[in-house]
């Protein structure tokens, strides 16, 4: 982290530097002059994630006080502390240097504003009332096809999130984006100081955090204190089919260009279709003299269920646009973007689609869910699990969800959970046996998850089926999910203990020199035929085996294991062999790839030669990457 010596961090946060209980003066230099000037790897605030020459920030929260841990992390190897008092002993040299400030929480500010200074990468912030962490992900996916990007991670959007967010941009990172959420007046304002943005996107103003900010103008206002740290020349990218964000437009500074999306903006849309799970199909539409450009239409699709998700990639595209992005490329980033895991995520598999709503449940949340399947094609599954918090009225309120799947187009209804009975009972006072479409429709009531489990290979789920799973989160519905995902697959990819899919697969062979430039088909196909993976059926008879990768490094970046940089001219690290020999759960591995150079290395490690490129069959149970069903 460039100019983040501990002088440099002391003097950011305006706190007293400390190295083995003695406040810092220019007679350390000589004696501390390799730790002075060794540049900070990185800012954490979570005690469990320091790493070797990190900061650690030592928050009081609610649960835990960070001053607990000092001890810990010092001897873990951090460079340094920030806190607001020393611990005890602190001249022992083991404590090495802490930094003492009066407020650890405005310290992290504060050093996060100093931070900012250091980076390169241009900033896009992304604010608003609603739609903020789906607008996020798609402009960051847009920017990721062009630049290496990184961007807020779930909705760490706060005063303390914000901060976290800018410690991740590293010298490597051309673009960031970083979400934006307050809930008063004045927040917006500290979180600007820190981000200072090179471009906003202003997705909505809605009816949140009123108690606060009173009415809808208030919202304006706070949301608007960015404008005033959006850097000279910088973009402001509005929703301008928002009337109160239409109505910035004349009160933007001079300073600042301004772009707006929607039906009559800059980049607008047309012939949406709704595609229900799987999103939307549309048309950008580009305005002629925008930026430059010509009049452009393209058709786009994104996976992000909602028709909302249609203006959010919009904000996405000029975004895209601004930084000099062409449509192509555009276009291929949002359809890339996927929706966060447990919230009407889609799962493709191998035989159905999984949608993994498992994050959390509400009767309203419910009955939009199940609406959004009535518009998906396919047959529509739905697993559906108790809903907690819901008062007196609980099972009542489960019933009217059962009886309102009813009246949609629905051909199988699970209903998991003791609430949920009441929602079973719903779906057969009005169903019966009889779908909307005159097709027999059924449902079934498990009281349990280990009931669901133990049943889950006779519900019947055919290829081609939409299954939809949701519930309160302390139902442990992602479980579920994951057990799909595991039924669905044809190719199953042993990581260590997980299932991973060809998509999967397919990111991290792009991590090869050998694959980074093919397609999907390509290295589809090559999977299945390469020296590097073997294709056995259910009787663990082989059905597939190849020469078409000769890159030996796809193995080590698909078994997840760092190469021993010593030993690559050698052929395998002794990692790797390490690992295929103690990994009792790879029991379908059979084979990798060799050379005759590493002859005597593999003799050495007890593997046999096969050929003249291939070393296989190592003396130990091993015998398969792939299973086939």
């Amino acid at each position: 982290m460039r100019n983040m010596t501990l002088p440099d961090i002391a003097a950011a946060v305006e706190g007293k530097l400390y190295i083995t209980g003695q406040e810092y003066n220019k007679a350390y230099a000589g004696e501390y002059a390799g730790m002075l000037k060794k540049e900070a790897e990185s800012v954490v605030i979570d005690s469990r994630r320091v790493k070797k020459d990190g900061i650690f920030v030592a928050i009081k929260g609610e649960r835990n006080d960070g001053h607990e841990f000092i001890d810990n992390v010092l001897e873990a190897g951090a460079l340094g502390v920030i806190c607001s008092k020393l611990p005890e002993n602190s001249e022992k040299e083991t404590r090495g240097a802490l930094i003492l400030v009066d407020d650890t929480l405005l310290a992290l500010k504060k050093l996060a504003a100093y931070y900012r200074k250091q980076i390169d990468a241009k900033i896009v912030g992304i604010v608003g009332s609603v739609g903020k962490t789906s607008t996020k992900e798609l402009v960051a996916s847009v920017l990721s096809q062009n630049y290496k990007t990184c961007y807020t991670e779930g909705n760490l959007n706060n005063e303390i999130g914000v901060p976290l967010t800018l410690f991740r941009i590293t010298a490597e990172h051309e673009m960031a984006v970083v979400e934006m959420g307050i809930s008063d007046f004045g927040e917006m304002d500290r979180l600007g100081t820190m981000v200072k943005p090179d471009a906003v996107v202003m997705t909505n103003i809605g009816p949140c955090h009123l108690e606060k900010l009173g009415d809808l103008d208030g919202v304006l206002k706070a949301k608007s204190e960015v404008l005033n740290h959006i850097k000279p020349g910088g973009l402001l990218i509005l929703n301008t089919d928002d009337e109160k964000l239409r109505s910035l437009q004349d009160r933007v500074s001079d300073s600042l260009k301004i772009a707006g999306y929607g039906s009559n903006g800059d980049v607008s849309y047309e012939n949406v279709r709704n595609l229900g799970v799987e999103g939307s199909r549309f048309c950008m539409k580009v305005k002629k003299g925008f930026l430059g450009l010509d009049e452009t239409i393209k058709d786009t699709h994104v996976n992000m269920q909602g028709t909302h998700m249609v203006m959010n990639s919009l904000a996405a595209c000029i975004a895209g646009l601004y930084f000099g992005m062409d449509m192509e490329k555009i276009a291929k980033g949002i359809e890339a973007a996927k929706p966060v895991k447990g919230r009407c995520c889609p799962n493709r598999t191998d035989r159905y689609l999984v949608v993994d709503d498992s994050y959390n449940a509400n009767p309203k949340s419910m009955m939009a869910a199940i609406d959004l399947m009535d518009e998906t094609e396919g047959r529509k599954v739905l697993i559906l699990g108790d809903m907690f918090e819901l008062g007196e009225n609980e099972k009542q309120l489960h019933r009217e969800v059962g009886e309102y799947a009813a009246g949609r187009n629905v051909d199988l209804l699970v209903c998991v959970g003791e609430l949920s009975q009441n929602m079973y009972e719903g779906f057969m006072s009005v169903k019966g046996t009889q779908a909307a479409d005159g097709k027999e429709s059924k449902a079934l009531y498990y009281k349990t998850r280990e009931e669901l489990f133990e049943n889950i290979d006779s519900l019947g789920l055919t290829d081609g089926d939409v299954i939809l799973v949701k519930a309160s989160h302390g139902m442990g519905f992602a479980e579920v999910v994951e057990k799909l995902i595991e039924k669905g697959m044809k190719f199953r990819f042993v990581k260590g203990r997980e299932f991973m899919r060809v998509d999967d697969i397919m990111k991290l062979l792009s991590q090869t020199h050998w694959a980074c430039n093919r397609s999907r088909e390509t290295v589809e196909k090559s999977i299945e035929n390469s020296l590097c993976f073997g294709i056995i059926d259910e009787d663990g008879k082989q059905v597939g085996f190849g020469r078409t990768v000769t890159d030996y490094a796809t193995m080590f970046y698909v078994s997840d294991v760092v190469v021993d940089k010593d030993l690559q001219k050698h052929g395998l690290g002794r990692r790797f062999v390490e690992f295929i020999k103690s990994a009792p759960e790879l029991e379908y591995l059979w084979g990798f790839l060799g050379t005759t150079k590493a002859k005597g290395f593999y003799e050495k490690c007890g593997f046999e030669k096969k050929d003249d490129f291939f070393m296989a069959m190592p003396k130990t149970e091993v015998k398969g990457i792939f299973k086939v069903k």
